[in-house]
């Protein structure tokens, strides 16, 4: 997989606690030329949100401190714009059904193809799904 531009200029957000899923979705989304920025955990991702802006968010549900549920309820409570929010989880669809719907541009599953979330990002900013 080579540089792209198709992310140039466009912020992104990875949040999720497994280093080793946030260094690779990381990895891949710089070579389709996005800038990002990453958090370890939901607590991190509130104060990146707070102090950035951001065109798109790729939120892990299940985290310490703050879970990805928590993450969305912040930003909803900021009454600010919100940016498109993939959501990345292995969670049971019990914990699938809590979530706000109408902020998440796409739930991806774990194990996930990186073809397809790059997909995803795309479609997600594209389609401008952000939120007041």
């Amino acid at each position: 997989m080579t540089k792209t531009d198709e992310g140039a200029g466009l912020r992104v957000l990875v949040a999720d606690d497994d280093p080793a899923i946030r260094m690779l979705v990381q990895r891949v989304l710089v070579r389709q030329g996005y800038e990002v920025t990453t958090a370890n955990d939901g607590a991190d991702a509130i104060v990146q949100l707070d102090q950035s802006r951001f065109d798109l968010l790729v939120l892990d549900l299940m985290m310490p401190r703050v879970d990805g549920i928590g993450v969305i309820a912040h930003l909803q409570s900021r009454g600010a714009v919100t940016p498109p929010i993939l959501v990345m989880t292995a969670a049971a669809p019990d914990i699938l059904r809590r979530l706000p719907h109408d902020r998440i541009a796409k739930i991806i599953t774990k194990p996930f193809d990186l073809d397809e979330l790059m997909r995803d990002a795309s479609e997600a900013i594209q389609s401008g799904t952000a939120q007041a």
